[in-house]
């Protein structure tokens, strides 16, 4: 049988496998950063065409733009939906596309017909919909010394969940800009309610933590998403201090080290290049704790909501990292982070200290006065097998080197993701991924609860939490430019948490998978039509059959339709 039918034969086959009944976890405003056109240069740079670091994301938008560029000019060795999709993005980028500022200097197909320096352009839908690749921000203004791109940001979403219903509502604004040729600035905002059968827990599913709202209408779910970031770009590097996620890893489906599964948090942040075979990363941020500080909380002398002005524990997080790429396609990566609470620590906020080291020289190392630290590494190799992507990931949360290998007496608390990725497999624009992820037990917690690995208490890491393991599969097709169909499926071992006195003394450990709590299989499909820029209708099905350690198992099934206008 030839190979295209073969293909075309599987693609119904998942479809059908997920028109089963019944309900999962939503899959609403799922979004990873930048995640088009991420997707986009990550795939050219597993072709070769390209060397693309999205090891940390959001990625600098001049280095996305410099990308686009190099792919411009290999063109002609680009399939006619690639060419067509970067035309698309590349109009996107109105301020640092230079050729934008004359409609006579090169770049015709901007849709700006006069100098941008005479006032702020605004949008033109008709000339939008014949031609989607011409300038798509709402308004776009620049000139020598200053440019800002302003959007609307939305989201309205239907969704389905065994026989119940649920919608989420959005709406919020956008802008970007530079200040010269070193400041750089970003501001969004979307306030969000959702009604009808919503998750207000977000737990053991990769929805997107959230800080609730209070609200008069308890059938509402009410709360905001807002990114602000101001940055200063050095000769060979970024300094960034805002509120954001920070994605690291390259994860389909969850990242261990820092994932987007917990709310954004205040930051600052390094990154520095010295030479193309050498990156240096680093971050400290300001987290939520979860937890009251009862000694700081005090009597606001009235009785108005209770009359007792609360506080919580500060706390704090810092990681740092090295990027080494010792030949073309291969990059190795190397670094820790810690958790810190209570109070602030210089030597935390230094990007060169080495924290472990700092933690155990401090009182002795008395466990009870020390912080949370953790060690990770993993490689990314592009094209170094034709058109295929190899990544992986660990990361050591705890570990006695001295009993490592003794089955009695260690205590092994780390997890790995290994993942492979083929694309222009049996068809041009078809990519198979396949990512085996694996947490094992006590990982992300400690004994002192403001120094859990976690933010608003939602993991910093991967979304299933330890004690658990994850296969996830799919196979992701172009058949034209801006639409992108998914068909996908996991599955997922969750087992128990386990005690506190059990992690920290307990010996021998209890072994990876102890306490079994159910089984997960999804399966699904994702489609999406990018309209414009950011802008897209997405539509999902999938179909989940999940199993408890005691009793019988179900078939749950959800679908969901939505328009949504995206971060930048």
């Amino acid at each position: 049988m030839h190979p295209k039918k073969i293909v075309k034969i599987v693609f119904c086959i998942l479809l059908l496998q997920t028109m089963m009944p019944n309900f999962t976890s939503l899959n609403a405003q799922v979004q990873s950063h930048q995640s088009t056109v991420i997707d986009f240069l990550s795939r050219m740079a597993q072709k070769g065409k390209i060397e693309f670091n999205d090891f940390i994301k959001p990625v600098d938008r001049k280095i996305i733009f410099q990308k686009l560029e190099e792919l411009q000019n290999q063109k002609n060795d680009l399939s006619a939906i690639e060419r067509k999709e970067l035309d698309f993005f590349i109009a996107g980028f109105t301020l640092e596309n230079s050729k934008v500022i004359h409609i006579g200097s090169g770049l015709a197909d901007t849709g700006l017909n006069k100098n941008l320096y005479s006032g702020p352009q605004f949008i033109s839908f008709k000339k939008l919909k014949s031609n989607p690749s011409i300038q798509q921000h709402l308004i776009a203004y620049k000139d020598n010394h200053f440019g800002i791109i302003v959007d609307p940001v939305g989201n309205v979403t239907m969704q389905s969940s065994n026989g119940k219903s649920n919608s989420i509502q959005g709406k919020g604004f956008q802008l970007f800009g530079y200040a010269g040729k070193r400041i750089g600035f970003q501001l969004s905002f979307m306030d969000i309610n959702e009604q009808g059968g919503f998750d207000s827990l977000r737990v053991d599913n990769e929805l997107p933590g959230f800080v609730r709202k209070e609200t008069t209408n308890p059938k509402i779910l009410n709360y905001s998403q807002m990114n602000a970031t101001l940055s200063y770009r050095l000769n060979k590097g970024m300094i960034t201090v805002g509120q954001d996620q920070n994605v690291m890893g390259y994860g389909k489906y969850g990242n261990i080290v820092l994932s987007d599964k917990a709310p954004a948090y205040p930051f600052y942040a390094l990154n520095y290049q010295p030479s193309a075979w050498l990156k240096f990363n680093y971050m400290h941020a300001w987290l939520e704790s979860g937890v009251l500080d009862t000694r700081a909380s005090y009597d606001l002398n009235n009785k108005v909501y209770g009359g007792v002005r609360q506080q919580y524990l500060p706390k704090y997080f810092a990681t740092h990292s090295v990027e080494i790429a010792p030949m073309k396609g291969l990059k190795i990566n190397l670094g820790e982070s810690i958790m810190y609470s209570e109070n602030l620590q210089l030597a935390y906020m230094l990007p060169v200290t080495f924290f472990k080291a700092f933690d155990n020289q401090k009182y002795a190392d008395n466990i009870l006065t020390g912080s949370n630290g953790q060690f990770f590494f993993g490689f990314s190799s592009r094209n170094q097998l034709r058109n295929t992507h190899l990544y992986g990931q660990w990361m050591i949360d705890e570990i006695r080197l001295s009993t490592a290998f003794n089955s009695g007496k260690s205590r092994n608390q780390l997890g790995y993701q290994l993942g492979a990725s083929v694309t222009d497999l049996f068809l041009n624009y078809l990519t198979f991924n396949a990512e085996y992820t694996r947490l094992n037990p006590f990982m992300y917690r400690n004994f002192i609860a403001a120094q859990n690995y976690s933010n608003a208490n939602y993991s910093l890491g991967d979304w299933m939490g330890s004690n658990a393991d994850r296969i996830f599969l799919s196979a992701k097709y172009h058949p034209k430019a801006n639409l992108t169909l998914e068909a996908f499926a996991f599955m997922l071992r969750k087992n128990g948490e386990g005690s506190l006195e059990t992690q920290y003394f307990a010996e021998p450990q209890p072994k990876f998978g102890f306490n079994p709590q159910f089984k997960r299989t999804k399966m699904g499909l994702n489609a999406q039509y990018q309209l414009w820029h950011n802008l897209s209708l997405n539509f999902s099905y999938a179909n989940t059959f999940q199993k408890p350690a005691i009793g019988k198992g179900k078939w749950f099934s959800d679908a969901s339709l939505g328009i949504c206008w995206n971060k930048f």
